[in-house]
Order: C-alpha cells, then structure tokens, then sequence
C-alpha cells in the first residue's frame, strides 16, 4: 500500500512540475519520443531505464515478440508480467508514460486471447454489422488494457480496402472495403469503449493506407494511381465528434500530395491536410519510423527532423524491425542539435510538447 502511495505522490509531484512550471526544451522534445525496448522486466543496467530516468522520454510501444519472429517473447507473458513491467516504467518517469500497444483484433494483436481480449477482426465486425456486438467486444479489450496500465492503443483501423489486393485486406484489418459508413459507425463503437475507459484511441492510417498494394514495413509504396478521396471520410465524421482521439499518419507516398516526401513526413500531409484542413488539435502519431518505406530513401537524421516538421507530435520509434538500444539518445540528439542549428522550430516543439501533456493529463484523470 505504500508502494502504491508513493508512486501515485511521484506521479502527482510530476504532474504539476512538468504541466505547470518551466520546461527545457530537452524534456519538452523528450516526451516527443517513444521507443521499443527488449525485456519482460525492468533492470537498472536495460537502455529503456536510462531513457526513461534520465533522458524523459514520452512513452514506450509494447511488442509481444521481435520484428517477425513468433519464437521470441519481447515484452508480453501474461496479465501479472505485464502489470508488473508496467508499474516498474511509470515508477521512474518523471510523468505518467504514454504506454502504447497495437491491439486491433484478430491478426494485428500483442495480446493472446488467454487475456481476456477480443479475438475478432474488423473485417468480421463489420461483415456481422451488429453495433451492440461491436461495443461488447471493443469493451472487452479497452477494460483488459485498462487493468494492465496501457493507456494508447493504435486502433481502430479506419482504413477503407478500396485495393483488393491491399496488405490491410490481406490482414482483414477494416471494417468495410468500400463503405465509410460502416467503418464509422464500428470504429467509434472502439473510440466510445476507449474513452469511457480511459485510453486514448488512435485512428491510423491517415489519410488512407486502404488503397496501397504494398507493405511499408518493407519499402516505398506508391499510391498516387490508386488514392481515392473517400478514404479521407472516417476522419471527416470522426474527428469533430471526438476531437480527444489521436491520429496515425502513414508512410505511402502519393505525389498529388507531396511529390517529394511519404506522406508521414510530409507538412502538405500531416499539417496542412490532417491539421488545418480538418481542424484536428489533438496529438498526431508516427507510424514506426524504421519501417523501410522511411529508412530504404532516407538517414535518421532526415527522418527525424522531417517528422517533427511536418507536424507529428510522437515519433513512434518500434525499435522491433531492428533493435538499436541507443536509438533514443540518438534521436533526443538530433533533435536537439536541429533546434540549436535552426532545422526544427522552437514552436513545433512547444506545440508538439502542450498537446501530448493535455493529452497526457486527460488520461490521469480518466476524463476524455
């Protein structure tokens, strides 16, 4: 009991000093990053305590094994495991963590069913189309995570399978291959279940990863020819009903946006259309910035710099299709020699920073 005291008085104590007072721009671009780590448990001598204890950084992604390989365990074991590790990262953050796990359902899943989670995918949700189920299940899953101390999931899916051939079709990860309505009306069945329990959801992919044939885990994907306009839907109805969400952006390409950079590093993307052009304030998510669509074109350094510019707030760091155990120190140094030179603006970081500790200060107190 004294334990628990105690963090929640560290917790509290880090609330006021990092939402109240004066930050440096080192912690304010810290809490920009969120990393993957190796371990079941938390050790003083594994990268992940330094990040957190002396770096800051904003938040850490669960896996439940290592890039593709099913013989490896990562992060996950089982419910009492995974409490523990969690209590063991907030317990040395100055602030809570964004504690981040991609939990869809179905083939996109970090947690076996022995967990208690929904085991259907969109595609089936919305092939059934019965809205109570939907609930019933979404609630399932938000009071699993809600129990383990995560408090970001990288769902619902809000892709539109207009591609066949598409990976996310391969995958069954949308509600519908061609109707919007019926991927709104289910994803916010998942958004109403994670907010009534105090998780922040995140719709992905914006502006639409539906219509794209490749995979950019592995490489540049085009979508230019095949992009339709109706992908952007979900993100019309859903984002002024709940404002509180976040915001996934993919790494496709398509020059009738950006005919330079993949649309997570594009400012034509990410602020002018996803921020400005839908008038979205809440806190906008890289997709993991070593899948090779990002790190086959470009250096660290690039994709680093140009995410904050282009208006990501988190840099999504899985750390999982290759393991580096400095990539967190690497890109807190990066940032921060590109404010010093005058490649990253002050006021990126500045509204970067105010959005993630709202975000943040909205879940402590489980009010979304």
């Amino acid at each position: 009991m004294k334990k628990v005291l105690f963090i929640s008085l560290v917790i509290v104590v880090g609330l006021v000093v990092l939402f109240g007072g004066r930050v440096s721009y080192r912690d304010k671009a810290a809490q920009m990053i969120m990393v993957g780590f190796d371990g079941l448990t938390l050790t003083p001598d594994n990268p992940i305590y330094r990040d957190i204890k002396d770096n800051h950084i904003g938040g850490v992604i669960l896996f439940n094994q290592k890039g593709w390989d099913i013989n490896t365990t990562r992060n996950i074991k089982d419910t009492q495991q995974l409490k523990t590790l969690i209590g063991q990262l907030n317990e040395i953050s100055k602030v809570p963590l964004f504690v981040a796990i991609d939990q869809e359902g179905g083939k996109v899943a970090r947690l076996s069913p022995e967990f208690g989670v929904s085991t259907y995918t969109a595609g089936e949700l919305g092939q059934m189309n019965d809205l109570d189920f939907t609930r019933r299940e979404a609630d399932k899953t938000a009071k699993v995570l809600k129990n383990l101390g995560i408090n970001v999931n990288f769902a619902p899916c809000v892709d539109i399978t207009l591609n066949p051939k598409s990976i996310i079709k391969f995958k069954d990860r949308a509600f519908s291959d061609d109707n919007p309505q019926v991927v709104v009306a289910h994803a916010e069945q998942f958004v109403k279940a994670y907010q009534t329990t105090g998780i922040l959801p995140v719709l992905k992919h914006f502006p639409g990863h539906g219509s794209a044939t490749g995979d950019t885990h592995e490489g540049f994907v085009d979508i230019t020819n095949e992009y339709r306009e109706i992908e952007l839907q979900p993100y019309q109805v859903l984002l002024p009903k709940y404002p509180a969400v976040g915001v996934m952006v993919a790494h496709v390409f398509n020059r009738n946006i950006d005919n330079r950079w993949p649309l997570s590093l594009s400012y034509k993307n990410v602020t002018k259309k996803l921020r400005e052009g839908l008038n979205f304030d809440g806190v906008i998510f890289s997709d993991d910035l070593q899948m090779g669509a990002l790190t086959k074109q470009h250096s660290w350094h690039d994709i680093v710099v140009a995410a904050i510019n282009a208006g990501n707030d988190v840099l999504v760091i899985g750390n999982n299709l290759s393991f580096d155990p400095d990539i967190a120190d690497k890109t807190l140094k990066i940032i921060l020699e590109a404010l010093d030179n005058g490649e990253i603006a002050p006021k990126r970081i500045d509204d970067a920073y105010r959005k993630i500790m709202r975000t943040k200060k909205m879940l402590t107190s489980d009010k979304q």
